[in-house]
């Protein structure tokens, strides 16, 4: 089970993804806010997808999302397990940033987050990234002191659980 929403399609990853991870860690622009190292070649690149196994032992993972007009990759949005809760996060190819994408693919994560009853959510990003940070907190994040595990320096945030209480009638 995926996130649903009108424009975009998620799904799980998959052989043959290795090519899109490549491209998309590829890019400087993409990987100066992310902490992470290119990979040196595709193969690498899907071994690293071969080897991804979050879908298969926590349920949910990082989907890759593709536009449903024309099916072309934007990148991947979702949620990864950790030690210390879950994190929510999301990169895409440089050419499709600004363009709300994030936002749309953010929302449509969270609905399924709180259908599935996951609760609270983490999420950081590199303190200069601001459109990241205008994101999160556009997705109701706010910011919080950092969490054991996370990464020293950058700014976290959390989102807590979506409550199911219904408002209180007037007497």
């Amino acid at each position: 089970m995926q996130p649903e929403h009108p424009e975009l399609v998620f799904r799980a990853w998959e052989a043959g993804d290795g090519e899109h991870l490549y491209t998309l860690n590829a890019d400087p622009r993409v990987l100066q806010w992310t902490g992470d190292l290119p990979f040196k070649d595709v193969a690498e690149a899907e071994a690293f997808v071969q080897s991804y196994r979050h879908f298969e032992q926590h349920g949910f993972g990082r989907w890759w999302v593709f536009r449903r007009s024309d099916g072309e990759c934007l990148g991947w949005c979702g949620l990864r397990r950790g030690v210390h809760g879950i994190d929510f996060g999301l990169r895409w190819y440089h050419r499709y940033w600004s363009q709300g994408y994030g936002t749309r693919a953010g929302k449509a994560v969270l609905a399924w987050v709180d259908a599935q009853k996951l609760g609270k959510l983490y999420a950081q990003h590199h303190p200069e990234n601001l459109h990241s940070s205008h994101l999160l907190r556009s997705l109701g994040f706010m910011p919080c002191g950092a969490y054991p595990g996370s990464d020293p320096g950058w700014l976290t945030y959390h989102r807590p659980a979506a409550s199911k209480a219904l408002p209180r009638g007037r007497m």
